[in-house]
């Protein structure tokens, strides 16, 4: 059920920005919102808090973004809090996300290695999943040393796993079916 109404929400406000023509300026700031959130939780659960009056609610909203953000965006913020939705921020801000790329031929790739890539070898990687989507990247990078070597690349519900650990248990699999 969440994840609907906050499909929903996300549309909404979608829509809105795309008859603004801000669509990006839009998921810039919700980005931005959703992690205010994300490192202040104690905000958000004010905001859930039943006991603290909408209007004060309202008013902290309006001091901590007001100016900061667009004003439907702020307004938005505003009834999702009257609402009861707020909780559903990081959920709405995903939503929207997924739904700009989606209009605007994005893929988000996220590429995980044992090590930091390089500045060109990320270019590239990111040009070569650029060439097999038929899209533009947005790629993420991070880094686990667990994976001992190689890369594992995650596009979508696809994973293309060529990392050194992968490859040594698929060996130590083998060798051990071959003797049992």
């Amino acid at each position: 059920m969440a994840d609907i109404v906050s499909e929903r929400y996300a549309l909404s406000l979608y829509e809105v920005a795309a008859d603004e023509k801000k669509e990006k300026a839009y998921l810039d700031e919700l980005a931005a919102v959703s992690e205010v959130f994300r490192q202040q939780p104690d905000f958000l659960k004010m905001l859930l808090t039943p006991s603290i009056a909408l209007e004060d609610k309202q008013n902290v909203l309006r001091k901590a973004f007001e100016g900061r953000i667009e004003t439907f965006l702020l307004n938005f913020l505003m009834l999702i809090t009257e609402k009861g939705r707020v909780g559903l921020i990081h959920e709405m801000y995903q939503a929207y996300k997924e739904h700009y790329y989606f209009e605007n031929g994005i893929v988000e790739v996220r590429a995980i290695t044992a090590k930091p890539m390089s500045e060109a070898l990320t270019e590239k990687l990111k040009a070569k999943m650029s060439a097999v989507t038929g899209k533009q990247v947005v790629l993420e990078t991070s880094v686990d040393e667990n994976i001992l070597g190689g890369i594992v690349v995650k596009l979508g519900n696809e994973q293309f796993d060529t990392s050194l650990r992968t490859r040594l248990n698929d060996i130590a699999s083998r060798l051990t079916n071959t003797i049992a």
